[in-house]
């Protein structure tokens, strides 16, 4: 149930999606209420949020923060036992499978890396798919064609194909590396690191972070700068992850 509600609610509360509803509402107020006064107060709304999303220095210090937030893993990679790869980041399973062709993500590149360094690491990869109705391969399927055809040894794999949030993947991958003695890695986008890593941590498995994917730099942006593009992609993902955060401290998962 939480995945298809989490679903919903990142349809739905989008920084797009707010600016879109205040259209559709302008556009009601015109044409059924002929209301001045509200169409005036919508204008300014639309303008203000438009404004806030599209000013970049904004939402890059508030992503900055979020990706910062955990410091690198100084851990020497060619020490560690093995490493999780959480999964829903690879892209269109359907696409991959009618064109037997995989685009990796930033974590897959990134654990292969790993591998090139340390031969013996185990890469365990957690998640079945992003998707609620999932249509061609799934994280499973997409990140084993990759590593195979990348020469990554079978033995040093280790797929879990049942989890399908960040809760689920500590628990079942806890299942997983209990048997196995040594440091383990953490390997996901940088902005979902805070999230993942203390769920794991409540889970009693403390990982070495190992942050990819990042969507903001070390220097500053100059006070003036606006996108709205990049605003509106960068405030969706702080969205998700503050919402993420405090339904997971909520529920006592982290």
């Amino acid at each position: 149930m939480e995945f298809y509600l989490s679903k919903a609610f990142n349809s739905i509360f989008t920084p797009i999606n707010i600016l879109f509803v205040i259209i559709l509402a302008q556009i009601f107020i015109v044409l059924f209420l002929d209301s001045k006064k509200i169409s005036k107060t919508l204008s300014k709304l639309f303008l203000i949020f438009f404004l806030f999303f599209g000013y970049t220095p904004l939402s890059n210090f508030t992503l900055n923060k979020i990706e910062d937030y955990i410091e690198p893993s100084r851990y020497p990679v060619n020490q560690l036992t093995g490493i999780v790869v959480l999964g829903s980041s690879f892209g269109s399973g359907s696409v991959s499978k009618e064109r037997n062709e995989v685009s990796p993500s930033s974590r897959l590149i990134k654990a292969l890396e790993i591998y090139k360094k340390n031969s013996k690491i185990l890469i365990v990869l957690t998640g079945f798919s992003k998707e609620v109705n999932p249509d061609g391969w799934n994280d499973f399927e997409i990140a084993k064609k990759f590593f195979l055809d990348q020469g990554v040894r079978a033995d040093n794999l280790i797929f879990e194909s049942k989890s399908k949030n960040t809760f689920e993947n500590s628990e079942f991958v806890r299942d997983i590396i209990k048997n196995y003695k040594g440091t383990w890695g953490l390997v996901t986008s940088a902005s979902h690191m805070p999230r993942s890593f203390f769920v794991f941590k409540k889970q009693g498995i403390v990982l070495e972070p190992i942050s990819v994917n990042f969507k903001t730099g070390t220097s500053r942006i100059f006070w003036l700068n606006f996108d709205i593009l990049k605003g509106l992609s960068d405030w969706s993902i702080i969205f998700h992850e503050v919402a993420g955060l405090v339904y997971y401290k909520s529920t006592n998962k982290i």
